[in-house]
């Protein structure tokens, strides 16, 4: 394929704006490239001390939840073959790497800007991976893009020392097989980690924090994905986890530390008896858990071992709380009642249970009420920014 075809077929000669870009189409070593634009189109190619600066570049990226796939796509940096290499890659651009059709590609080392003055539907992704296998991220740097870093149909990815901050996503993965995922850093952003309709996930020591931007704000996201999230933290979001099930979901989610956050655990959906939530500390969040069920009245996510702040006995513990019910009823309009007396009165209210625990390990310390309202105002302003 020559470089027109190529390019027109990954969608960047959309934007007419482009200067036209370096190409990379031989193997070997390559030192010290500077450019606006490139495009590795080859095999057997190792790329370092790259400077790439290209720019604003108008783009629109669909406002819905859904799968972006390519076409709307302007990489600064475009890479389609096998074994390609890219260590110390410096970028600014308001679209960053995106990897097409490859296989053993290793990036080690990627430093990407983009630009925070842009509408988030204007911004580009920082990393897009896009129908490889075998791809390799390490040292990643991300930030002011739609997606920090978004990984679509692809297979055997592997994604370490991820820091990503102020983008509608921090990392988005859709529609993949075997994704691990070792020290993510995902901040300041709409959803820290979504991790949605994928197979063989592996997430370890994610810190997903302060993440409640616009109107709402997620730590970590799950919808329908099959795998394992373990030795997490969530903290300081609007949904401390987001659980979306409709049957098809097969994750553990362990050892994780989820506090301080509005929501601690939303659930929404039905036949969820194939998520687990195992091991983890749950506590000082505003609201401890809330559930919508959709054609299901309790919640059939499955609880063990884990700390609730406040339970102090081994004894099964049962979440009810006629105030989350209401703020289920309200799709959240009565947040602003969480800090005020009004709370107490309402939960004193029967409310049916939400959560279940049969086998609890007790919490060693008494909840910090003071720190929690102190953190509601702040989360409740968020909320309410419709």
């Amino acid at each position: 394929m020559d470089l027109r075809g190529l390019l027109l077929l990954i969608g960047i000669l959309t934007v007419e704006t482009l200067a036209a870009p370096l190409v990379i189409d031989k193997p070997g070593l390559y030192e010290g490239v500077a450019a606006s634009r490139l495009v590795v189109n080859a095999s057997d190619v190792v790329l370092k001390n790259a400077k790439i600066d290209g720019g604003v570049v108008t783009i629109e990226l669909p406002t819905a939840m859904t799968a972006y796939r390519l076409k709307p796509t302007a990489g600064c940096v475009i890479v389609v073959g096998n074994n390609v290499t890219i260590e110390g890659l410096e970028m600014r651009c308001s679209s960053g790497v995106l990897i097409f059709n490859s296989t053993g590609v290793s990036i080690r080392g990627l430093r990407a800007v983009g630009f925070g003055d842009l509408p988030i539907f204007k911004r580009g992704v920082g990393l897009y991976v896009f129908n490889s296998s075998g791809v390799e991220a390490r040292g990643v740097s991300l930030s002011y893009f739609h997606d920090c870093l978004y990984v679509e149909y692809s297979r055997d990815v592997r994604l370490s020392d991820v820091e990503a901050w102020g983008c509608r996503y921090g990392l988005h993965l859709m529609f993949n097989n075997g994704v691990h995922i070792e020290r993510l850093h995902a901040r300041d952003s709409y959803v820290g980690a979504a991790l949605m309709y994928t197979k063989a996930v592996h997430m370890r020591n994610a810190a997903l924090v302060n993440n409640r931007q616009w109107a709402e704000g997620y730590g970590l996201l799950l919808a329908e994905v099959e795998g394992r999230v373990e030795s997490c933290l969530s903290r300081d979001n609007v949904h401390g986890i987001f659980i979306l099930y409709w049957g098809g979901g097969r994750v553990d989610v362990e050892n994780c530390t989820v506090e301080r956050n509005y929501f601690g655990i939303t659930l929404w959906g039905r036949d969820g008896g194939g998520i687990r939530l195992i091991n983890n500390v749950i506590r000082d969040n505003v609201v401890t858990a809330l559930h919508r069920g959709v054609g299901e009245t309790t919640a059939t996510v499955l609880f063990f071992n884990n700390v609730w702040g406040g339970h102090a006995s081994a004894a099964p513990y049962v979440y009810s709380s006629a105030f989350s019910d209401l703020m289920t009823a309200t799709e959240g309009d009565l947040a602003f009642l969480a800090p005020s007396p009004a709370r107490v009165l309402i939960d004193s209210l029967a409310g049916r249970p939400i959560v279940t625990d049969p086998s609890p390990k007790p919490d060693d310390r008494q909840p910090s009420w003071l720190l929690v309202l102190a953190i509601a105002p702040v989360a409740l302003w968020k909320l309410r920014r419709r």
